[in-house]
C-alpha cells in the first residue's frame, strides 16, 4: 500500500489553508461592518467563523491586517462586477436599446447608471465597512496610501464603465470619465448613507429611491 509524499500533502494544505483564509474574511467583513475595527476583537471573528484564535494567528498577525485584506478583496470582487457589467451592457439594458437606440434622454439614462452602483451585492454592509476603513485610513497614513491607490483604480474603472454606457445610448458626458465616476458614487452614496440611518428593512429601496430623485436633477448636467 502506498504511502503519500509530502509533495502531495502540500495541494490539499494550501487548499484547507485558503478555506481557513476566507472564512476568517468573511466572518470578519460582517463583524467589522456590524461593530467597527476598534470594537471589534480576534475573538469576535474566529467565534463567528467557527475556528479557534489558532486558526486567526496561522492567517492574520492582527486584525489590521485581516481589515486591510478585506478591503482589497472588496475593491478587486467590485471591479470584477463592473467590468462584466460593460461586457455585457446589452444584456443590462435591453429593453431601452432596443425601444430608443441612441436617444435616450438624459432622465431616461438614470435608471441605467443605478442599475451599476446596485448591482454589487449587499451595498448596505459594503458601505458600512468602507465608513470604517476611510476613518482608519484618515488616521493612519500608510492605510490613506493604500487606500488612495484602491479608490483611484476603483474611480478610473467605473469611470470608463459609465462613459461606455452613455455612449452606448448616444450620450456625451459632460466632465471627464473620472470626475463623473466620483459624482455619481458620491451621489449614490449619500443617498444609502441616508437610508441606512433612517432605518427600516428596506435599505437598499429606499436609497434607490433618493438616488433617483437627486440623478433627475443631476443626470443633465452631467450629459450632453
Amino acid at each position: 500500500m502506498g504511502t503519500t509524499t509530502e509533495a502531495e500533502n502540500k495541494p490539499a494544505e494550501s487548499a484547507r489553508r485558503q478555506k481557513t483564509r476566507e472564512r476568517l474574511m468573511d466572518a470578519a467583513f460582517e463583524v467589522f461592518s456590524e461593530v467597527g475595527i476598534h470594537a471589534a476583537t480576534v475573538e469576535m471573528i474566529t467565534e463567528r467563523a467557527d475556528f479557534t484564535r489558532g486558526a486567526f494567528y496561522s492567517n492574520f498577525d492582527t486584525k489590521e491586517e485581516l481589515f486591510l485584506a478585506l478591503a482589497e478583496r472588496g475593491y478587486n470582487e467590485r471591479l470584477e462586477l463592473l467590468r462584466a457589467s460593460v461586457a455585457n451592457i446589452d444584456v443590462i439594458m435591453p429593453t431601452l436599446l432596443e425601444q430608443n437606440p441612441g436617444s435616450l434622454t438624459a432622465t431616461e439614462l438614470g435608471p441605467i447608471v443605478a442599475s451599476f452602483l446596485e448591482q454589487q451585492g449587499d451595498n448596505r454592509l459594503w458601505f458600512l465597512f468602507q465608513s470604517e476603513l476611510r476613518l482608519l485610513a484618515m488616521r493612519d497614513p500608510e492605510v490613506g496610501k493604500l487606500f488612495l491607490q484602491q479608490k483611484h483604480a476603483a474611480d478610473q474603472e467605473f469611470g470608463n464603465i459609465i462613459a461606455a454606457a452613455f455612449t452606448a445610448v448616444g450620450i456625451t458626458p459632460a466632465i471627464e470619465s473620472v470626475e463623473l465616476a466620483i459624482v455619481l458614487m458620491n451621489t449614490y452614496e449619500a443617498s444609502l448613507q441616508e437610508a441606512i440611518m433612517a432605518g427600516g428593512e428596506k435599505v437598499q429601496e429606499r436609497a434607490h429611491e433618493l438616488f433617483m430623485q437627486r440623478m433627475l436633477g443631476l443626470i443633465s448636467q452631467l450629459a450632453s
